[in-house]
């Protein structure tokens, strides 16, 4: 199979799976008790490993899929701004992606390999080049025969029924390398110690230890973790009252607002004057929910990012904020989980061996799947 480009560890001859858990913290898993994702870890290897920033799932997928920080793959969130036309869009086309996937480059060298997802976005996104692959939204007609019709995205089940599809598809025939990816739906909604949170990763951790067996390497990981949220900043408006023109980018939104409602941790900001970034800057990070308000250039050293896709300033907010248009003055109560910031950074990774291991980003998690020796 093929390796990372830095790799250079041995390639493992087992069937690899890395199922990532969208928006699981470990606090979602250390809940559930009873949970066969203990089970895994008990039996095999865990690792803290932090994921990519903005803490938002088109870039982490991205990271996961490619083996690379944002400024190689150039995702850099979910929605995109195009300054030059002035027009906002979904960052879902692969026409931003400017490297392959670990799986299409396995494709591409006669491994067969299976990418199933509850979101069609990820598929558009990331689908280029793999033998196999579909959403819960779009599955193929011989699936709907066999399991039924796919359930609610925005719903628990969701995500059981994209493991029992991995069972199906992977009864009838074998893949290399297979990337399953849940919805964060259950993680947005409810609290870690919540009866519905154990009930939903009891029952996806039975589903994924069907997958686990002597003979697949199995990992799970997360693209980024959540947090209860309780204050709404809006910093167009407060940078307009200091006479600042600018546009307020939610990086977090997509075509699944039912989960988050638009309001994220993190934003890009593009200013109408670029040359007062460094006030901008300053100005907020004065502001209450405000953790850090770094320039272009400041972004792009800190968190590995492409330059041209991003804005004139990254803003990310305390482990409570989440930024959007407030009706009246700056500020407004709110109630909702969600991410963004850089306290969903810190993720599990968990590995089916007993293997010593060191995984400092989500990005490495194939790399170390492959790493292991037959």
């Amino acid at each position: 199979m093929p390796m990372p480009r830095r790799s250079t560890a041995k390639r493992s001859n087992k069937p690899v799976i890395l199922v990532c858990l969208d928006g699981c913290s470990w606090e979602y898993i250390s809940s559930s008790k009873g949970s066969n994702l203990i089970g895994i870890e008990q039996a095999g290897t865990i690792a803290h490993c932090k994921s990519m920033v903005p803490t938002v799932t088109n870039v982490n997928n991205a990271s996961i899929l490619t083996g690379e920080f944002p400024k190689e793959h150039g995702i850099t969130g979910n929605y995109y701004f195009e300054k030059s036309r002035k027009s906002m869009i979904y960052m879902d086309s692969p026409s931003f992606l400017e490297c392959k996937t670990l799986l299409e480059m396995a494709s591409s060298r006669g491994q067969t390999t299976l990418f199933l997802t509850v979101k069609d976005k990820l598929r558009r996104l990331l689908g280029r080049g793999v033998t196999t692959s579909f959403s819960v939204e779009k599955p193929p007609a011989w699936i709907i025969k066999k399991l039924g019709s796919p359930p609610n995205i925005y719903s628990s089940n969701s995500s059981v029924w994209l493991i029992d599809a991995a069972l199906e598809v992977l009864k009838r025939r074998s893949y290399d390398i297979v990337y399953i990816s849940t919805t964060d739906y259950v993680f947005h909604k409810f609290a870690p110690d919540s009866e519905v949170v154990r009930e939903y990763t009891v029952t996806i951790g039975e589903k994924i230890s069907q997958l686990n067996t002597e003979d697949i390497v199995v990992g799970i990981v997360s693209d980024h973790g959540m947090n209860k949220k309780r204050l709404k900043v809006d910093l167009e408006k407060l940078l307009s009252e200091r006479k600042l023109k600018a546009k307020v980018i939610p990086i977090i939104k997509d075509e699944y607002e039912e989960h988050h409602q638009n309001l994220g941790g993190a934003v890009y900001i593009y200013l109408e004057k670029r040359a007062l970034s460094s006030k901008a800057a300053e100005i907020l990070r004065d502001q209450d929910g405000v953790e850090a308000a770094l320039t272009r250039n400041e972004a792009v050293r800190k968190f590995h990012l492409p330059a041209n896709r991003i804005g004139d300033l990254l803003v990310l907010g305390n482990v409570e904020a989440v930024f959007s248009h407030v009706d009246k003055g700056l500020y407004e109560d709110v109630d909702v989980r969600s991410h963004g910031s850089l306290h969903e950074q810190e993720v599990p990774f968990i590995l089916n061996q007993k293997r010593e291991i060191t995984c400092e980003f989500n990005k490495d998690a194939f790399s170390m799947l492959w790493s292991l020796e037959p």
